[in-house]
């Protein structure tokens, strides 16, 4: 009870005029020590981060690593207390990065001049503490692989994919362990299924993170997917069928002569095609039984930009005629 009770007088006195005078002169003095003591210049230890830039293409960072360093500088009060609540970040280059049988490293020298040129002019770098600054590095092997488009395309009645899924670019750079690279045979794009596609579309699809390989870097994280569809429709031919190695003073006749097919294509495609543009063929060293009538059709030149060709019938008979 009588600490309560001194609780309260002290309350009182204070929020009497005079109490609040004195607590605010009370405030402005332990500012102004304050200030001076920390306009003052002091010599410690404080931690730098580090972010390195300008790596060897033959060497990589290992994930995970927290790299910071403690010097020892000449800063004023404020200063310090800046670094204490938010270190202080120098960009490391590393062109000048050495080996040795313990590892990567840089030279004092090398990494003082990366540091001052980043410090404020009031700070001054004095100790590093270490001659030498090892990174923690390791060699890596690079490969391109391929690119699988890992998509579902669900198209309109009557289209096709005139020329399958383009992937750009189809392949990307990897780098990492060489053990760990040799795993990766190829990429894939994040799942995308499209449905009732009738034009032709555009997406920009992510690359399936690699989870169960450490210390493995993509070189781009993002691809372009396309596809061109058109609306097809069959139209049917009869085309001639030629004779291909008929024996030396021999004729040899087919019947029929012409055979029907069916052509698969775009509509604007099919408008232009005629039977001239079609091979179809038997050839008569195909025969393995020399007393048989009947020779299979074969399907040769074909026009471009279709998507299937069929033939109505798979042989024909036929005779040989000496001249």
């Amino acid at each position: 009870m009588r600490a309560v009770s001194i609780l309260k007088t002290i309350y009182t006195e204070i929020n009497t005029g005079k109490g609040k005078v004195f607590l605010l002169f009370l405030v402005c003095s332990f500012l102004a020590w304050a200030i001076s003591k920390f306009s003052e210049t002091y010599e410690s230890r404080t931690n730098f981060d580090l972010e390195y830039y300008n790596l060897p293409d033959s060497l990589m960072l290992n994930t995970g690593v927290k790299n910071a360093i403690s010097v020892k500088v000449r800063a004023s009060g404020f200063q310090f207390l800046g670094y204490a609540l938010n270190a202080r970040t120098i960009r490391v280059n590393l062109t000048k990065v050495l080996e040795d049988k313990q590892g990567y490293f840089l030279t004092a020298n090398t990494l003082k001049n990366e540091i001052e040129k980043q410090l404020p002019n009031r700070v001054t770098l004095l100790d590093l503490g270490e001659p030498i600054y090892f990174v923690d590095l390791y060699k890596v092997s690079s490969k391109k692989v391929p690119v699988y488009p890992n998509i579902d395309v669900k198209l309109e009645q009557n289209h096709m994919l005139q020329s399958g899924i383009a992937v750009q670019p189809e392949s990307i750079e990897i780098k990492g362990p060489k053990k760990s690279i040799a795993k990766i045979q190829r990429l894939s794009t994040v799942y995308l299924e499209l449905n009732a596609i009738s034009d032709d579309f555009t997406r920009t699809l992510q690359i399936e993170p690699i989870d169960s390989l450490n210390n493995v870097v993509v070189g781009k994280n993002v691809v372009e997917v396309t596809g061109k569809v058109v609306r097809f429709s069959e139209k049917e031919f009869s085309v001639n069928i030629a004779a291909l190695n008929t024996p030396e003073g021999y004729r040899l006749r087919v019947f029929p002569n012409e055979v029907k097919l069916i052509c698969k294509a775009g509509i604007d495609r099919l408008k232009e095609l005629k039977p001239q543009d079609f091979q179809v063929f038997v050839d008569y060293n195909a025969l393995t039984d020399r007393e048989s009538k009947r020779l299979y059709l074969e399907l040769g030149n074909k026009p471009g930009d279709v998507f299937s060709v069929r033939l109505l019938r798979n042989e024909v008979e036929f005779v040989l005629e000496k001249l």
